[in-house]
């Protein structure tokens, strides 16, 4: 493969890439896309859109979901598991640079490092998560939050850098405990939640 054609073919890949981010594509839909072009996701996995893909390097397991908003640079991989649920605004980085000297701090090579969101877990809105973290199984993410190091199971993190803020029960929580808030169904048609495998 010559120059021209690997430029021209990573090209049109970005192009494709952002066209299946737009409102424009249904839910469904975008999840068969993606796979199509080489991501693994379960089919009753859910993208939102005006997500930004940089690769395919994606890997999404039952019933998880991300919301609007979705920024992955796409130099190494990210690994969610099942039943995780994200808010709007999350951005992974998978790539990032050593310091350098004085003249350039920031090198040029990359330093690449895997993303894994593991079974479980609740994405706050507008989080950050950083290269070469885990986010363990059954972890929640506060709104707002930068992950720099990867979190112990079961646990709330929050802040900036995130730290663990308290404990979370491994099992379903007792009744009568957390919010009184009248549960309401959600406003959106089953094909734009996790879980729609048709159209």
């Amino acid at each position: 493969m010559t120059l021209s054609d690997n430029i021209f073919t990573r090209h049109l890949r970005r192009l494709c890439l952002a066209g299946i981010g737009s409102e424009l594509i249904p839910a469904f839909l975008r999840t068969r896309l993606l796979n199509m072009l080489g991501a693994s996701l379960d089919p009753s996995a859910c993208i939102w859109p005006d997500c930004h893909l940089r690769s395919t390097n994606i890997t999404m397991g039952r019933e998880s979901f991300i919301n609007v908003g979705f920024f992955f640079d796409g130099a190494a991989r990210l690994t969610i598991g099942n039943n995780v649920r994200v808010g709007q605004f999350l951005s992974v980085v998978t790539a990032t640079h050593d310091v350098g000297p004085a003249e350039q701090r920031c090198t040029v090579e990359a330093v690449l490092g895997d993303v894994v969101i593991e079974d479980g877990c609740w994405i706050g809105l507008n989080v950050t998560i950083l290269p070469g973290v885990t986010i363990a199984k059954g972890c929640v993410i506060g709104a707002g939050s930068l992950v720099t190091k990867s979190t112990e199971p079961n646990g709330l993190y929050v802040g900036s850098p995130a730290r663990r803020l308290r404990d979370l029960p491994p099992g379903k929580p007792e009744k009568g405990k957390g919010r009184t808030a009248e549960r309401m169904p959600s406003p959106f048609p089953s094909t734009q939640r996790a879980g729609a495998t048709v159209e």
